[in-house]
């Protein structure tokens, strides 16, 4: 329950965020030059699981057009049973890790807009666990980890200078991502 409230409060955070942005005014710029950082924040439905997932990414403009970074996604999911005194519970928990490429197509017509397309490689850090009363008391915890590839599309739109929506599809470790990010 608490992790349900917890991905509804960053939800909330994301939204209102974005909300602002709209209603703040000013001209803003999305054209990628040499050196230029961005930070982000981001929630997204996990490819694994199907659990919402919470994480921060970041990229650095190699030149004009390719950009390299970086994100952390993490999300859980599981399931608890009681009846009576006896319990059953069952969690897993993911962190994923990953270095990004990406490659932006600059719209002259309207540079507030900054689409991209790009690959990830990435690690699974993934942890287990088990435990319950039906009939004998008994738990489990264990871990695996492994690698994984994905692409994704999605687009920038920059509400300000420095502050832009953001929204990714594809694979790896989230299929839908929105959230908000900061050019440095």
């Amino acid at each position: 329950m608490k992790r349900i409230r917890s991905v509804r409060i960053h939800c909330l955070l994301v939204t209102a965020g974005l909300v602002a942005a709209l209603a703040l005014p000013g001209g803003a710029g999305a054209q990628l030059t040499k050196g230029q950082k961005i930070l982000g924040v981001h929630v997204g439905l996990s490819g694994v699981g199907s659990a919402a997932s919470v994480g921060v990414s970041g990229e650095v403009a190699y030149n004009s057009r390719i950009s390299i970074g970086g994100w952390l996604d993490t999300w859980s999911y599981g399931q608890s049973y009681r009846s009576g005194t006896e319990s059953a519970n069952w969690s897993v928990r993911y962190v994923a890790i990953a270095g990004t490429g990406a490659f932006h197509f600059p719209i002259e017509s309207n540079p507030k807009w900054d689409p991209f397309v790009g690959l990830a490689l990435g690690y699974y850090v993934v942890n287990s666990s088990t435990s319950s009363s039906l009939g004998a008391d008994y738990s489990y915890s264990g871990s695996s980890s492994r690698l994984f590839l994905g692409g994704f599309g999605g687009a920038r739109y920059y509400f300000k200078p420095n502050l832009a929506g953001m929204a990714r599809v594809g694979f790896g470790s989230s299929y839908l991502t929105v959230g908000l990010d900061f050019r440095m």
